[in-house]
């Protein structure tokens, strides 16, 4: 194996990677979305209509990974590295085929073969050990909200104790479905809210300390460039750590934890056949905002048909995510802050803990308030806790 070869093969699965999120910008009926939700109808115009192409060449795409494939046969890497590099090349190639089959069943069950599914899952066992979590959070108590002018500047003060500012950049964002979003080095804010100083706290510890820090440790990995490049099976790790962190950070507030607990809820309703309007009367009924309650439903809803039996089930992967990476520390001699290497699967983070001599990765940045004693005690509670209602790995 050459340090070359690693590189090599990195660029390209980071160009094939470029324009893939397409899920970033709201696609959807529209003219459908208006006649089920017409109260919504000024929100609705700001979206995009799925009859809109995507601007991406996937004929040129399917190449590129067809040349990929054909330069990872051929290296001299690890074979256990081959299939890694196999598998995200075929992440992609199933995000391109739930382009083609946007609005369908089939991008569902390309859907279900990235996320997973809420069907067949112990339900009872997550639910009681979310229950148990739920007893852990304080209210958010914030005695005043900043608008966007002073978010970003609190935003950019806190993440200065990690990051240096050459490192990120915090842009207002009209992303219509979330108010705030990582990309890579960037920060993105919604500029319409003003947000409360425990809402901020969040966004800081789960888009700035984790999607965003992981981004940036990943392009300093010089030999594994490849932890720097965004990947379908890498959300499964990425959003469990994310919400994790804000738990032993004690940013997890009442109010933001039954709002992620409703999203999973939401997703095994469609899944088990409620419509996109049963979903937001439910989601009414539990005293979310009329806003809100559309925004979760549209999430819910991304890219499958409106009239139920399929979601968009990515949005399982907060919880799933944060129960399957508990158990992964529990069982395995992981160091916590290897988790911040870059992006990466379970897959990849066990095959580099593994091999750490032979790839040496590398940590550029890590939040020093995660070194604290008192936040490695709530991790292993955490553990501990998880392992109550759960055997092993799901």
């Amino acid at each position: 194996m050459t340090y070359q070869t690693t590189t090599d093969l990195s660029t390209q699965l980071k160009d094939i990677a470029k324009d893939l999120s397409f899920l970033a910008r709201p696609r959807y009926p529209l003219h459908e979305l208006k006649m089920l939700f017409p109260e919504h109808r000024l929100f609705i115009d700001q979206m995009e209509d799925t009859d809109l192409p995507f601007s991406i060449d996937i004929e040129s795409k399917k190449k590129s990974i067809d040349h990929f494939l054909g330069s990872v046969i051929r290296a001299e890497i690890s074979q256990d590295l081959k299939d890694l590099f196999i598998q995200r090349a075929q992440d992609y190639s199933g995000v391109m085929r739930m382009m083609e089959n946007f609005g369908t069943s089939s991008f569902y069950q390309e859907c279900v073969g990235l996320y997973g599914t809420s069907i067949g899952k112990n339900h009872e066992a997550l639910h009681c050990f979310l229950g148990e979590l739920s007893k852990t959070f304080d209210e958010d108590r914030s005695k005043f909200s900043l608008g966007e002018k002073e978010a970003r500047a609190y935003l950019r003060e806190k993440l200065l104790e990690t990051f240096p500012q050459k490192e990120f950049e915090i842009k207002a964002s009209s992303s219509l479905l979330s108010d705030s979003s990582a990309g890579r080095k960037i920060l993105k804010l919604n500029p319409h809210k003003a947000h409360s100083i425990a809402q901020l706290d969040i966004f800081l510890v789960h888009e700035g300390w984790v999607h965003l820090g992981t981004s940036i440790n990943g392009s300093y990995q010089k030999e594994n460039l490849w932890l720097s490049s965004w990947a379908p099976r890498t959300t499964h790790l990425q959003e469990g750590l994310a919400i994790l962190t804000e738990l032993i950070t004690r940013s997890m507030t009442s109010e933001r934890w039954f709002k992620v607990r409703l999203r999973h809820e939401a997703v095994a309703m469609a899944e088990k056949g409620s419509g996109i309007s049963s979903v937001y009367e439910f989601l009414l009924d539990q005293n979310i905002e009329k806003t809100d309650a559309l925004k979760l439903s549209l999430r819910v809803f991304r890219g499958v048909p409106l009239e139920g039996g399929m979601a968009f089930t990515k949005e399982l992967l907060y919880l799933d995510g944060l129960v399957d990476l508990l158990q992964y520390l529990r069982l395995l001699n992981v160091e916590f802050p290897s988790l911040w290497f870059g992006k990466m699967s379970f897959d990849e983070h066990r095959f580099l803990n593994c091999n750490k001599n032979v790839f040496k990765p590398i940590l550029t940045y890590f939040p020093k308030r995660l070194l604290e004693h008192q936040v490695s005690e709530r991790l292993n509670s955490l553990k501990d806790l998880a392992n109550r209602f759960f055997n092993d790995v799901r």
